[in-house]
């Protein structure tokens, strides 16, 4: 093999990563705007056809509804991170059992909190806050939407291992079926049958079963990767998804009871819950935005916890490069289209702009502007602090975000100014949500950060140093023969044994032209190739990422098959002797390939 370095290699730019989180972005921004369209809905009947009473039938509802959240964003967003990271080091044992003990405590939580929703709903309803005029209105809310907490929940479930998968279409689909039953069953049971409120959430209980249907249909398909085993299980794992989870549960939770000062606050200020009534259209509303926010941190979330497994100190910074630029990009836009929309979203509402209840919602949209903008920041820092580990940080902002300083505020200022005391609570708030993620930085370092690398507050021996390692991108036959030629330089200056130079870079030859020749006519988009390279403690560890059309497991894996192949090329079978690990992962749908030599 030629030992002569070209002028024609693509070094890796960080593209590959910015494209992956522009792909399943829309998924996980649709995914949340959808939820808030159906709560959005169940507001615009009720406020229009049932009355006053209704709308704050569903605010009152909220702290159950956080609660539900929760539970939900615990087992979630754990195990999204778990998978990752497990992905990430190329385990797919570990990562089917994640999946499997997720379903199955998803299950036993949520077939418990339906049974205690239809056998206690006038108490729940009393708890929430209920007067005698609306008791039973709150009440049947909570047998309403009680209908449908398995299959939302476990839906949700669903949803985030389908982006794990790569099948965000099917996420789309889901999502959309379930705002169009929910909305065409919203008419129907709660006008037409006069079902009231409790028609309203027996319409989003209806389209939570589509969505939990079509979702989890696939899984029971040849083409998923995850399938459920019970025997795959390790019942170990409970406590690390309870540890990983718990900033979610605390945040939700803590959430549920600012939510309830609120409310009481604003009661005890208004008995005439008028300030109620606006505040409920501004949650409402606030969630179709919040989407973009979720969505973006939560495609952060997993694609820092796959690069987090892989100990990829580089892609880690970049990811987080692109999340406070063009992440927080799109939050700006949106926070700029909830400006222009506030005066409009009103008027869905409240049709009298000259009323008081009018200029209070709306004043609270627009308020809500800078409070989407700061959320933003504080998410995408609370989710990677997460995804790498630093708990404690995660839990110290859960508690700032939830409760510690909003709460306060609005105990503080609601019986003064009254609801204007709510939205300076939440400016407040979230303006020091949104510092700790720098302030943390700063302190882990004990100076003040210079680059992308020190805002990422990792440990100096994490991952691979710069001269350890090599990023390279293939976008076709002539760079993956160039790779080959240059990753064998790589590791000949690194002082590795000749023969095992030659082996791996013909056998990253091999699976990468085989790849182009074989997958990239697949489909009709401009596939790549990310390659890296690590040469660290004697290993050399070749991984490759492919944008492809997902194979099914097996087929994929028998490119990297170890054991005597006629078929195997020349390069795949003479490092057959001196491969320690071989490895196929489906990961955010892509194709990730890892050997160690």
């Amino acid at each position: 093999m030629e030992n002569k370095r070209t002028n024609t290699i693509r070094r890796s730019n960080g593209q590959f990563l910015t494209t992956l989180f522009f792909r399943i972005l829309p998924a996980q921004i649709l995914t949340m705007l959808f939820s808030a369209v159906n709560s959005m809905a169940d507001g615009l009947i009720g406020t229009n056809f049932l009355g006053q009473e209704a709308v704050s039938a569903i605010g009152l509802f909220a702290p159950v509804q956080l609660i539900l959240v929760a539970v939900s964003t615990t087992l979630m967003t754990s195990s999204s991170v778990l998978c990752a990271r497990y992905m990430g080091r190329g385990n797919a044992g570990k990562t089917k059992g994640v999946f499997s003990l997720n379903i199955t405590l998803t299950l036993i939580i949520t077939s418990l909190a339906a049974l205690i929703s239809f056998l206690f709903s006038k108490p729940i309803a009393g708890i929430l806050g209920a007067s005698p005029v609306n008791l039973e209105q709150v009440s049947g809310y909570v047998l309403g939407m009680g209908i449908g907490i398995i299959p939302l929940i476990l839906g949700q479930q669903f949803v985030c291992f389908l982006s794990l998968e790569g099948q965000n279409r099917r996420s789309f689909i889901a999502s959309s079926v379930m705002v169009l039953v929910n909305i065409s069953m919203d008419y129907l049971l709660a006008v037409v049958l006069k079902m009231g409120v409790m028609g309203l959430a027996a319409a989003t209980s209806l389209g939570n079963w589509a969505y939990m249907i079509i979702a989890g249909s696939f899984f029971l398909t040849k083409k998923a990767s995850l399938k459920y085993s019970f025997g795959s299980i390790n019942r170990k794992e409970i406590g690390t998804m309870l540890s990983v989870g718990f900033p979610n549960a605390l945040l939700s939770l803590l959430n549920a009871f600012r939510s309830g000062i609120f409310n009481k606050t604003l009661a005890a200020y208004d008995p005439t819950m008028m300030s109620i009534a606006a505040f409920s259209p501004y949650t409402i509303s606030y969630m179709l935005f919040q989407s973009v926010v979720q969505g973006t941190a939560g495609a952060g979330r997993m694609m820092i916890g796959i690069s987090n497994g892989e100990e990829d100190r580089r892609s880690l910074t970049l990811i987080m490069k692109t999340l406070l630029t063009r992440g927080l990009a799109i939050v700006l836009a949106a926070a700029a289209l909830e400006f222009v929309l506030a005066g409009p979203i009103t008027g869905l509402y409240y049709s009298d702009k000259t009323s008081p209840i009018y200029l209070m919602t709306m004043k609270g949209l627009r308020i809500g502007t800078a409070v989407l903008i700061l959320q933003g920041v504080g998410s995408i820092f609370s989710n990677y602090f997460q995804s790498i580990g630093r708990m404690k940080a995660v839990n110290v902002m859960s508690v700032l975000e939830g409760i510690a300083v909003m709460g306060l505020f609005a105990l503080l200022l609601v019986p003064k100014i009254g609801i204007d005391g709510i939205w300076t609570a939440l400016l407040v708030g979230y303006t020091v949500v949104a510092l700790c993620g720098p302030v943390y930085a700063i302190l882990y370092r004990k100076r003040m950060t210079k680059n992308m690398t020190e805002w990422a507050a990792l440990p100096e021996d994490f991952g691979a140093a710069d001269d350890e390692r090599i990023d390279i991108g293939i976008m076709d036959l002539d760079d993956a023969i160039n790779t080959s030629r240059y990753v064998q330089e790589f590791l000949l200056s690194r002082n590795v044994d000749e023969k095992r130079a030659n082996y791996s870079a013909l056998a990253l030859e091999e699976l990468s032209t085989r790849i182009v020749k074989e997958c990239f006519p697949l489909d009709k988009k401009k596939n790549s190739i990310e390659v890296r390279v690590v040469h660290k403690d004697d290993d050399i560890i070749l991984s490759l990422k492919d944008d492809c059309v997902p194979f099914n497991m097996e087929e994929r894996a028998n490119l990297v098959k170890t054991q005597d192949d006629p078929e195997m090329g020349l390069g795949l079978r003479v490092i057959r002797g001196i491969t320690k690990k071989a490895e196929y992962q489906l990961a955010l749908g892509l194709n990730v390939f890892t050997m160690t030599i």
